[in-house]
């Protein structure tokens, strides 16, 4: 599971319409329930672009219809540069263009005329669905992270065998014990290696003597595993 997700309990909104009494409506029955901030309002759909990218609401409230850019094309521009959560007001005879914009954004919709209730349960059903998905993209980014960081430590390792003519078991404890002395990442590790470093002494290669005392007997590979833990 990803750790660290902040989930969003008190939603900011922007509310756009072109009837200003509508919008007033919807702010006062949005902002009567603890926790919702409204930060914004637009009146156009070129308006509604702009402020929603200006402020970065949680979640933007539009009706389809808006002058100069429909909703849902305005929506649309505003997924190019970030991902917000939707509410549509649509007519009744739009349900039809509302139920398909579902499938294409983070949107739920509501047909005119309905309650403030109606409205504060969709709310709080979306910011669900968007605390989902921030979990998801995060457990994503971590995940091809994780994979990232371990083809560096492969390509390191390799590298080191190249270099030291070592096993590839050997390679490996010698990227961990390096890591653990210099208490730092292997990832870190692996991309200094990468780089050409590996000059630290705790990260020197073990040598062997190149003529052993007498009664003295190279260790195998398996007694230096032993001795290196």
């Amino acid at each position: 599971m990803a750790r660290g997700v902040a989930k969003v309990t008190t939603p900011r909104v922007v509310l756009v319409d072109q009837d200003p009494t509508f919008r007033l409506f919807l702010k006062n029955a949005l902002e009567s329930r603890p926790g919702v901030e409204v930060v914004g309002q637009a009146a156009t759909g070129t308006d509604m672009v702009r402020t929603v990218l200006a402020m970065e609401p949680d979640i933007v409230v539009f009706s389809l219809q808006l002058p100069h850019l429909a909703g849902v094309d305005a929506l649309r521009q505003i997924y190019q540069e970030r991902t917000v959560g939707a509410v549509l007001l649509a007519d009744a005879q739009e349900e039809t263009l509302a139920r398909k914009a579902t499938e294409e954004f983070i949107l739920s919709y509501a047909l005119k005329p309905f309650h403030a209730h109606q409205l504060d349960a969709i709310l709080f059903s979306l910011l669900a669905r968007l605390n989902e998905r921030r979990t998801l993209v995060q457990e994503n980014t971590q995940l091809q992270q994780t994979l990232e960081n371990r083809k560096i430590i492969e390509r390191a390792k390799g590298e080191l065998m190249r270099r030291y003519h070592w096993s590839e078991a050997r390679a490996y404890r010698h990227l961990q014990r390096g890591a653990m002395n210099e208490r730092t990442t292997m990832v870190q590790l692996a991309q200094e290696v990468l780089q050409g470093a590996d000059s630290v002494p705790s990260r020197q290669p073990e040598r062997r003597p190149a003529m052993p005392a007498r009664g003295y007997t190279l260790p195998t590979e398996a007694e230096e595993s032993a001795t290196l833990g």
